[in-house]
């Protein structure tokens, strides 16, 4: 057979075969008189897709990671629930407490290189390099292989994800978890609930250790979300959000200036219990700007985040108080400097203020030699003592007191430093009481 029959033949086989197999459509002609076919095609509603792998990133707020109101401790996350600690007391890194990764979850922070870093024991209460003091490491936690759907022709969502994360305060002696993120989005509103659970010190006796029981609380109420084309950034509900009165009768919420607010209410009632409870709303102290609820970025998958790098810079202004509270600072330069270092820094700047220049006609003060560092001492002693105030392990009451502890304790300092000067003085007879002046002329007289 001929090439030019064989191909005859197969076209005339594949005629027939669509002619057996596809539905007849209609026929017109056009204006040269030749058949037209019309063809329909009917494409799927745009955006209607499931969800195997979406991930969920959030810092929760800045004093989440931030130093904490004690001398010396800070708040951190950690992944996982940390479950009983056996007491209230402080962690280290032996307890084996604090996880950077635990299943689905895993907590990042800011590297040094402008790209997301693990979060580590020993970066937890670091402040990455631009970042001032203050403001909180920038860290995040990241929770992977969220399942749902997504109906953007509706505008709705739902997603859940199997994992948990911990908010740590004063490095361990307050802490609770949070479990199995649900979000549901509908008409441009959304809602994040999950699971709460902890342990709490009773307010009248830190030596005892009682659970608290788990509570479907919600995380954030989400009033604007839009279903972008890589997922969703969205600001939690703060700002503005007025509580109950039972839920702040111990601490009075503060209801003026411009970081008033608070977190969902059932959250803000479970953490009454973990002794946490005023830190999660307004109470009128400088830290309040630390407490507004950051952003929070849901990716379809993780290789197209919403987020793709930190973000630069320092979201809250910077507070000075916490130069002397815990953490890490930052000198002028912009690194970064250890608690230790700034506490010596400080000790040493006092003592050269009171010892006399070269060539000064002032005496000797070789009784003063360290005073510095023992005013220091002293004021950080009186400062951790009035965390203990009230018998609780977090007064509420105590908060406010707290937001003003760089001015109380250079109070105490100067005060402490005129009083060694004095003691100096009369022990010298550079200074005498007056009494004691009117008595050595008494006897001159006789």
């Amino acid at each position: 057979m001929s090439a030019r029959k064989t191909l005859a033949t197969l076209g005339a086989i594949g005629s027939l075969v669509s002619a057996l197999l596809l539905p007849a459509v209609p026929a017109h002609a056009d204006a040269s008189g030749e058949e037209k076919i019309d063809v329909k095609v009917t494409i799927p509603a745009p955006g209607t897709f499931e969800v195997t792998d979406a991930q969920f990133r959030w810092g929760v707020n800045d004093e989440s990671t931030s130093p904490a109101h004690e001398p010396g401790r800070c708040n951190f996350l950690s992944a996982g629930v940390v479950g009983d600690a056996g007491s209230s007391h402080t962690w280290t890194e032996k307890d084996g407490f604090f996880k950077t990764a635990d299943g689905n979850t895993r907590i990042e922070r800011p590297g040094d290189d402008g790209q997301w870093a693990t979060e580590t024991w020993d970066t937890r209460c670091t402040a990455p390099a631009g970042r001032a003091a203050g403001t909180g490491t920038g860290g995040q936690v990241v929770i992977d292989k969220g399942t749902g759907s997504i109906d953007v022709a509706k505008g709705t969502a739902e997603i859940a994800w199997d994992g948990s994360f911990s908010i740590v305060f004063y490095d361990g002696r307050t802490y609770w978890s949070i479990s199995d993120p649900v979000l549901q989005v509908a008409n441009g509103k959304g809602t994040m609930t999950a699971t709460a659970s902890g342990y709490a010190s009773d307010r009248e006796d830190s030596t005892r250790w009682q659970k608290v029981p788990e509570t479907t609380i919600t995380m954030a109420d989400l009033p604007d979300v839009t279903l972008g084309q890589n997922g969703i950034i969205t600001t939690p509900a703060y700002k503005g959000v007025k509580l109950s009165d039972a839920l702040s009768e111990s601490m009075p919420q503060a209801t003026t200036g411009d970081w008033w607010g608070s977190f969902p209410e059932s959250w803000v009632k479970f953490n009454q219990a973990t002794g946490q409870g005023a830190f999660w709303y307004s109470s009128g102290g400088l830290s309040d700007k630390r407490k507004v609820a950051t952003d929070v970025y849901i990716s379809y998958t993780p290789d197209n985040p919403v987020l793709e790098k930190p973000e630069t810079g320092t979201p809250q202004d910077t507070d000075s108080q916490d130069d002397l509270t815990g953490g890490n600072t930052q000198n002028s330069n912009g690194d970064t400097t250890s608690l230790v270092e700034e506490r010596t820094s400080i000790t040493n700047n006092t003592t050269n203020f009171l010892q006399p220049a070269a060539g000064a006609l002032m005496p000797p003060l070789a009784e003063l030699a360290g005073a510095g560092t023992s005013v220091l001492e002293a004021a950080t002693i009186a400062t951790s003592a009035i965390n203990w105030l009230g018998k609780s392990l977090i007064p509420d009451a105590i908060e406010r007191v707290m937001d003003y502890r760089q001015p109380l304790l250079w109070s105490l300092a100067g005060l402490l430093a005129l009083a060694s000067v004095a003691w100096v003085g009369f022990r010298r007879g550079w200074l005498v009481w007056p009494f004691a002046s009117k008595q050595k002329d008494q006897n001159t007289d006789s």
